[in-house]
């Protein structure tokens, strides 16, 4: 369990990576530093912190990444990741843990997660040329993560049994969060002046409570054509909307077996909720709202 120091004593932490064993720990001190990749299990690697400690210059050997990380349960912690031509950080493994890392102007996505039971904390991704952080792995955790300013959504994901909890997702220029899978859970987030929806649902047995989707283009919530089975619990959703067809919460004709119930909506455009059909085939309880569609959905 020995700890290596770049730069002191490796100039590089590619070079740090390879002297190591299962267990190590690499500390990075300030400064600005190439990309690597982490091929050796079980490894913490930790910089001096954000703004400090900077992944910059040149890609991961044989990619065109920051950092890869290939092997199971490493730690990356207290860095920033920035102007990668491709993706910041790739998760291409197991059990690893992500905290206090910054990843901005990446090409594509600043964070993409392509495997299982990886837990991210206090990340944060900025102005990529695609998505903040894309999601394509089971079992994966988020708390506390901002995704801000980045080309498409803020957060997207593609894989099933996900957890996001109190995470924010800002000014991206589409979606704040798109949920292309199903059973996620997403608890008391937040989703606010995003350029399209707070929060996309095209897929079945979701679960999303106590989040609140603000100033957003479009509407605040979407359950879209042909899911079944989501759960829509105790958001709030305020100032949403600019189309006739927007809502602060909306659901779309073909969903069903959908419970929307006490949720808060107010001064959204053109409806607080709305369901397009109205035939009776999700269930509407307790939501206080003003403008629904049809009438009897709010109290």
């Amino acid at each position: 369990m020995t700890i290596r120091i770049v730069p002191t004593e490796f100039p590089t932490v590619q070079d740090a990576i390879t002297a190591s064993s299962s267990g190590d720990s690499i500390q990075i001190l300030a400064g600005t530093f190439d990309g690597f990749n982490v091929d050796v299990e079980n490894l913490k690697i930790f910089g001096c912190g954000i703004g400090k400690t900077i992944i910059a210059g040149n890609p991961a050997p044989a990619s065109f990444n920051g950092i890869n990380v290939n092997m199971n349960q490493t730690i990356l912690q207290s860095l920033t990741v920035q102007n990668f031509p491709i993706i910041g950080i790739e998760i291409n493994s197991t059990h690893n843990t992500l905290k206090e890392i910054e990843v901005k102007f990446s090409g594509q996505d600043a964070i993409k997660i392509n495997n299982n039971n990886n837990f991210l904390t206090n990340c944060s991704t900025f102005f990529s040329g695609f998505r903040g952080i894309t999601i394509d792995g089971l079992h994966n955790c988020l708390i506390r993560c901002e995704s801000s300013q980045n080309i498409s959504d803020g957060f997207r994901i593609d894989d099933e049994n996900n957890k996001l909890i109190n995470n924010i997702s800002r000014k991206n220029d589409r979606d704040g969060f798109e949920i292309d899978a199903p059973n996620q859970i997403l608890f008391n987030n937040k989703s606010l002046n995003n350029g399209q929806l707070g929060i996309l649902v095209v897929n079945d047995q979701n679960t999303l409570i106590g989040n609140l989707l603000c100033n957003n283009i479009e509407s605040g919530i979407l359950v879209d054509d042909n899911v079944f089975n989501n759960c829509i619990d105790s958001n709030i959703a305020r100032n949403n909307g600019n189309q006739a067809f927007t809502a602060g919460i909306s659901v779309e004709s073909g969903a069903m077996n959908n419970t929307i119930r006490f949720n808060k909506a107010k001064n959204n455009f053109a409806f607080d909720i709305r369901e397009e059909n109205a035939v009776s085939v999700n269930t509407f309880d307790g939501n206080k709202c003003e403008v629904s569609s049809p009438p009897s959905i709010c109290m």
